[in-house]
C-alpha cells in the first residue's frame, strides 16, 4: 500500500490529540488553536479538532497533498471508545486484516464506523481533494450528550468484539456536510459555526443508522468474518473453471448461506455471483491478450460448455467480443 512518495503517519488510536499530534511532528506545519494548517505550492492540509466533552471530539479534515498520505493506527484496546467517519467529497482507501475498501463520497460507503480494537491503515491520494470528518467519542461521553443513542452502540458494538461497518449517507447527511465545510472556511466565527453543525450532524447520523439497523440494511463484520470472506475470495478465484455453489461454499467454510451472501455483499459490495463472473471474465480477458489462447479454450478452461453464453457474458462484461481482444 505505500510507496516512494507516501508520507506515512503512525499513531495509536484514540482522540483528536492523538491525531493532531501525530500530524504536527510528520509533517510539521502551524498550529493555531484547534487547527493544523500545512500549505506547500499548491498542497494544502487543514485539520481542525472540536471538543465538545471529555472524550468526544470531531475532527474536520480538508486534504490536497503532493504526495499520498498514509495514517497507520495501532489499536487502542479500549472496547468502549468508538470511530464514527463520514466523507463528504474525494475517497479513502483503507485496510485491515488485509481487506481493501474505499470510503468514497457519494457512495454507499460514505460512511465508515469501527471501534479501535484493531490495526487500520488508511491512505489520502495525492494531488486528491478530500473532506472528511470522524467523530471520536467513549460511551460514556455520548451517555451524556445523547443518551437515547446509547441502545443503538450496544446494538452495533455490544459484544466488544473488534467490529466494522460500512454505509451510505443520504441526502440529508449530504446537504449538512456541505455546510459543515462552508462553516469550517468561513472568515467570521468558524468555530461556533462548525461546532453547532458538527453537532446537529450527530443526532440525524445516529438516526439513520438506527434505521438501517431496524431495516436490516446495516451489516458490521467481525475479523473472524473479514478473514473467512478473504478465504473465500481465494477460493473462488482459484477456482475459475468452477461453476459457484453458495450453498456448497457455505458448508466448506461453516456459515450460513443467508450469512454468506450478506456478509460478502457487505465487505466487496457486490454479489458473489456478479463478483466470480468478473474475475472469470478478467481472467478471460488477461489469457486472450497473450494471443496464446483462442476464444474455444479460453471459454472451455472457464467452464463454458456453449461459447455463445461465454462470447455473450464476455461482451456484457467488458463491452467488446472475445475475438476482438486477441492482438492481430
Amino acid at each position: 500500500m505505500t510507496n516512494d512518495s507516501s508520507h506515512i503517519i503512525k499513531l495509536k488510536e484514540g482522540g483528536a490529540d492523538n491525531y493532531m499530534e501525530a500530524l504536527v511532528q510528520k509533517l510539521g506545519g502551524t498550529m493555531n488553536g484547534n487547527r493544523v494548517l500545512i500549505e506547500q505550492g499548491l498542497s494544502r492540509i487543514c485539520v481542525s479538532s472540536y471538543t465538545y466533552l471529555d472524550e468526544f471530539d470531531l475532527i474536520v479534515a480538508q486534504i490536497n497533498y503532493h504526495q499520498e498520505i498514509i495514517v497507520e493506527r495501532e489499536p487502542d484496546e479500549r472496547a468502549d471508545f468508538y470511530h464514527f467517519n463520514l466523507i463528504n467529497q474525494g475517497q479513502i482507501k483503507q485496510n485491515y486484516q488485509d481487506s481493501l475498501k474505499y470510503t468514497q463520497a457519494g457512495s454507499s460507503n460514505g460512511i465508515f464506523l469501527y471501534n479501535g480494537l484493531f490495526p487500520f491503515t488508511s491512505a489520502f491520494p495525492q494531488r486528491s481533494d478530500t473532506q472528511s470528518i470522524g467523530y471520536k467519542f467513549s460511551k460514556k461521553a455520548l451517555g451524556e450528550l445523547m443518551p437515547e443513542a446509547i441502545g443503538l452502540l450496544d446494538s452495533l458494538f455490544g459484544d466488544e468484539e473488534p467490529k466494522a461497518y460500512h454505509t451510505a449517507i443520504n441526502s440529508e447527511l449530504d446537504k449538512m456536510l456541505d455546510e459543515l465545510f462552508y462553516y469550517e472556511n468561513a472568515d467570521y466565527g468558524r468555530i461556533p459555526l462548525a461546532m453547532a453543525r458538527g453537532l446537529d450532524i450527530l443526532p440525524v447520523l445516529m438516526k439513520t443508522l438506527k434505521s438501517q439497523l431496524d431495516q436490516d440494511e446495516l451489516n458490521g463484520l467481525h475479523l473472524d468474518d473479514y478473514n473467512r470472506l478473504l478465504k473465500i475470495k481465494g477460493f473462488l478465484l482459484s477456482n475459475l473453471e468452477r461453476k459457484v455453489n453458495i450453498e456448497d461454499i457455505a458448508s466448506q467454510f461453516g456459515i450460513s448461506d443467508s450469512k454468506l451472501k450478506r456478509d460478502f455483499k457487505t465487505l466487496f459490495n457486490t454479489t458473489i455471483y456478479k463478483f466470480y463472473t468478473h474475475a472469470k471474465m478478467d481472467e478471460a480477458y488477461r489469457r486472450l491478450r497473450t494471443g496464446n489462447y483462442s476464444v474455444m479454450e479460453v471459454g472451455y478452461d472457464l467452464g463454458y460448455q456453449n461459447l455463445s453464453k461465454f462470447s455473450q457474458m464476455f461482451k456484457k462484461v467488458k463491452g467488446i467480443n472475445p475475438k476482438e481482444v486477441i492482438p492481430l
